[in-house]
């Protein structure tokens, strides 16, 4: 087995990528040059040339707009169904992400408008906390969606804890 250039992780002797950080791996000197992978490299531009497609990092800003249906319907669209655009590892990472990120954070806003209405029903004056408390959260999680689009339209894959690894492998499966 050969090891990886950039991370020193181990590849497959006839492998182009590595699997661990999607460094390309050059063939050794002498060695029979192997067949392109039916998987395109991240964000390769598959999805742009003479079909006049979007860009994928246009693609990957638009799976994470925040707060609203249309980011889902995004990530499904380009991770899923679209063509050129579901066959780019770039973009189906993003598609992945957005959507285990958007399921996440629908549990959590519902565990804690549960825990909201308890505790303002037990106790009347956290309501006054609580509400501020949830508009800081609301605020969190739109800085973090920025955040992600603004590094997605950077071409750059950027994982968040637990739902990123996760969605590599779901690309690139």
């Amino acid at each position: 087995m050969a090891t990886c250039p950039k991370c020193g992780a181990q590849v497959a002797d006839d492998a182009k990528l590595c699997p661990a950080c999607g460094a390309i791996i050059e063939p050794k000197t002498g060695a029979p040059a192997v067949p392109a992978s039916p998987t395109p490299p991240l964000g390769s531009g598959t999805t742009t040339g003479a079909q006049g497609g979007m860009s994928p990092g246009m693609a990957g800003l638009l799976v994470y707009i925040p707060f609203c249906l249309i980011g889902v319907i995004c990530a499904v669209l380009f991770g899923f169904i679209l063509e050129p655009y579901k066959r780019d590892r770039y973009i189906r990472f993003h598609a992945f992400q957005s959507l285990a990120l958007h399921l996440s954070l629908i549990v959590l806003w519902v565990g804690v408008i549960i825990f909201a209405s308890i505790a303002g029903a037990l106790v009347h004056i956290l309501v006054l906390l609580i509400i501020p408390l949830e508009l800081l959260l609301g605020l969190g999680i739109l800085i973090l969606f920025v955040f992600m689009m603004i590094k997605a339209n950077g071409m750059q894959m950027y994982k968040l804890p637990v739902i990123g690894d996760w969605a590599e492998k779901q690309a690139n499966g």
